[in-house]
């Protein structure tokens, strides 16, 4: 028989036809931003309350670090000039008949199919629980401000451009100044200057001034400075040791400002945090020096102040934002603690300056509130107690200093407050579905306070004898928690009476006890023992410890001496 003529050769690089790419993989689109916060008023009009640190709203909406998604590789899909190839090879072998040939092109994709059909569903899987993982509960406890967090974690980004070009038309408050080398701790003690002692029997103009005040919340920041300041430090407990340590915390604040006003959350000093929060650190070192009286206008510690609020200012964007540059989960935190600041800045001063960023601070507490009446890690999304009491101060601050606040929003915290509330309202829990905790507990009964409760609700009563004065601070205490001294102080100092001087007591003896008293910390609280310390660092175990020992003037009790609101 006659010689075949032999096949052409088999093209091995034949290029897809048009309309045979793969299917685009990519991530969806990003979601639409959100409505912008409603626009300031133009008027200031008197207004028609607890502090869950700051009300971060909800939950991250990114995984949690170091899960990725990812599944192992797979075989490349069949090109159309591999499946040219593999049926041209087949005709030229001449073996197989059309049916044949059917069964193998079969055979051939079922061989095939696995690769990306597997790596499909893996991925669907992964989605899917993902989907399912409780992100809420992402962190640990009221502190995930203070929190670590693995590299390569996403932070949200904002731009800033407009905020940074408005915030340049206004003067500066200060001249940059030079930044004085650091002292030894010894001559740090022997230049400190010491408030004048408290006299434990108050002078008669004092004792005067103290029975004609007007408490409550409008007149919360009144009590700083002054004689009305030395009054309240008596009237209430506060001893020269309690001064002492006040002044030498702040003199240790004074030390860690950087040149541009800020403070970090992780140094100079040792023992600082795992992560970085600059905008919750010069918040937290702010709020410590405004809290014993001293202002951006008046006090030894007038520059450090102005510098800090200048660095504040320069931070806040067009919608009265502060942290859009600081860790995602991390930020509604800082925004909170932030606006508290800016908020008593200006009701200590009026200076009009402050006025709109103030303003604007709580434009967006109130527009960033969850539909659960809280606050979370994301504005309008979500809500948990640590958090939301942070906001609920903002917002009482606000009413403190003569803004307008929205009491409709504010006391629709109750809502939320009840959803994590136990035992008859009397312990309260991160989450509603988490179980009580003693520093909830006090950040909740303190919301609670704020937010109308009166001094002998059945209540609140149970829980400061079944659960605050069970648990006094104690220097012995292997995991003591200044997050939870500092809430059950506020709600004890309020309610005043037997349960406050017990309290008290125990207060004001163990926490200058706990205070660094050499060395270059000195003046400082050392984290180490604290439950969030290792984590948290020192600047925070320092500010929160400084509050604690302010108690007694920082904000005038919600009820006179006689128990009225």
């Amino acid at each position: 028989p006659p010689i075949p003529t032999p096949a052409p050769p088999i093209p091995t690089n034949v290029p897809p036809k048009p309309g045979c790419t793969q299917p685009n993989s990519g991530a969806s689109p990003p979601p639409k931003l959100q409505s912008q916060p409603p626009a300031l008023s133009q008027t200031i009009t008197k207004s028609t309350e607890r502090i869950p640190p700051i009300g971060l709203n909800s939950a991250p909406s990114h995984p949690p670090p170091g899960i990725a998604l990812t599944a192992p590789l797979s075989a490349a899909p069949l090109t159309v000039g591999d499946r040219q190839t593999e049926q041209r090879t087949s005709i030229v072998d001449g073996n197989k008949n059309p049916a044949q040939q059917n069964l193998a092109d079969r055979e051939l994709r079922r061989r095939r199919a696995p690769s990306w059909l597997f790596s499909f569903v893996l991925h669907t899987l992964l989605l899917l629980v993902l989907a399912l993982m409780p992100l809420a509960d992402f962190g640990t406890g009221p502190l995930t401000l203070f929190m670590s967090e693995s590299a390569g974690t996403p932070t949200a980004n904002f731009d800033l451009t407009s905020a940074e070009d408005a915030i340049a038309e206004m003067p500066d408050l200060l001249e940059p100044e030079t930044v004085q080398p650091a002292t030894s701790s010894a001559d740090m003690l022997q230049g400190l200057e010491l408030p004048e002692l408290v006299n434990v029997n108050p002078i008669t103009d004092a004792s005067k001034s103290l029975a004609d005040i007007r408490h409550g919340i409008t007149s919360g920041l009144s009590g700083r400075d002054g004689a009305l300041k030395q009054s309240l430090l008596s009237r209430f407990g506060g001893t020269a040791e309690t001064e002492r340590a006040v002044e030498l915390g702040l003199a240790w604040l004074a030390k860690q400002q950087k040149k541009d006003g800020s403070w970090s959350m992780q140094g100079p000093y040792s023992d600082g945090a795992l992560s970085e929060n600059t905008t919750a650190a010069t918040a937290m070192a702010l709020n410590a020096f405004l809290g014993a009286g001293y202002t951006h206008i008046d006090g030894k510690y007038q520059a450090e102040v102005r510098k800090g609020i200048q660095y504040m200012v320069r931070r806040q964007d067009s919608r009265g934002f502060f942290a859009s540059r600081e860790p995602s989960h991390q930020q509604m935190y800082a925004q909170a603690i932030a606006s508290i600041g800016i908020i008593e800045a200006y009701g200590m001063t009026h200076d009009y300056e402050l006025l709109p960023i103030a303003e604007k601070a709580i434009k967006f507490a109130e527009w960033s509130q969850s539909k659960l009446r809280g606050w979370r890690y994301d504005p309008q999304k979500d809500a948990d107690l640590s958090v939301t009491g942070w906001f609920v101060m903002a917002l009482e601050t606000g009413k403190m200093a003569g803004l307008e606040v929205d009491e409709d929003k504010l006391q629709s915290v109750s809502s939320f407050l009840d959803s994590v509330s136990h035992s008859d309202y009397s312990q309260y829990s991160y989450t509603e579905y988490r179980p009580p905790t003693l520093s909830m507990t006090a950040e909740g009964l303190l919301c609670r306070l704020y937010l109308g409760w009166p001094r002998d609700n059945t209540s609140l009563t149970t829980a400061i004898e079944m659960d605050l004065l069970t648990a006094l601070p104690r220097a012995d205490d292997p995991a003591y928690s200044v997050y939870y001294w500092y809430y059950a102080t506020q709600v004890l100092h309020h309610v005043g009476g037997r349960a406050w001087q017990k309290w008290n007591t125990a207060m004001r003896t163990v926490l200058p006890a706990l205070q660094t008293q050499e060395g270059p910390e000195t003046g400082s609280w050392d984290p180490g023992s604290d439950a969030f310390g290792a984590s948290a660092g020192r600047l925070y175990t320092t500010c929160l410890t400084i509050y604690c020992l302010e108690v007694y003037y920082r904000h005038l009790a919600l009820y006179d001496l006689e128990g009225r609101r």
